[in-house]
């Protein structure tokens, strides 16, 4: 079995790590316990990281024969770069956390806007039919009744180049004899 040298690679070591990273921060952030998969994928990298940082601090960045310990090094470097995306991405840093702050706001603002806007509507179509008034015309209605003739004709004419057929009785047409070779033409026998 080989030796646990930083155990950013071992499950079973920094999985416990990332266990009490995850609950820490849905301690302290409670609204982010609506999204467990970004949590501890969050506190996987940290925990990595962490012991990464750690074992690089105990063997320092060079090796015996002063050569940098591009692998460890490399591997931190991808690490912090993923914490990093997954702070931003949980708002754990102030830049996003103001962010997210800002689109929450602005979609709060506009759901009581559509909700006010459909009670308004809603008001205003009975208040009509209390008046006896007719009903508004349904635009939607006349534009999608107009694309599915245009559809159906598309369609019709369509089938009828492909297949010979006149369109809607299933005929087949004779094709012309034009002496061609290749073009389907009746012999008298």
């Amino acid at each position: 079995m080989a030796a646990v040298k930083s155990g950013a690679r071992s499950p079973r070591v920094y999985g416990e790590l990332s266990e009490l990273l995850a609950a820490g921060l849905v301690e302290d952030r409670p609204d982010l316990a609506a999204y467990p998969e970004a949590v501890a994928a969050w506190a996987t990298t940290e925990a990595q990281a962490a012991l990464m940082r750690r074992h690089i601090d105990s063997v320092g960045p060079v090796d015996e024969h002063g050569q940098p310990r591009d692998s460890v090094l490399s591997w931190l470097t991808k690490l912090e770069a993923s914490a990093l995306k997954q702070r931003a991405t949980l708002g754990l840093d102030p830049r996003s956390e103001a962010k997210l702050a800002r689109e929450r706001a602005a979609a709060s603002v506009l759901a009581v806007d559509l909700t006010a806007l459909a009670d308004r509507g809603r008001a205003a179509l009975q208040a009509r039919e209390e008046a006896g008034l007719p009903a508004p015309p349904d635009l939607a209605g006349r534009v999608l009744e107009g694309k599915t003739s245009e559809y159906t004709a598309e369609r019709a004419a369509l089938t009828a180049e492909v297949y010979g057929t006149t369109a809607g009785r299933g005929e087949v047409s004779e094709p012309a004899d034009s002496g061609e070779v290749g073009n389907a033409t009746r012999t008298e026998q």
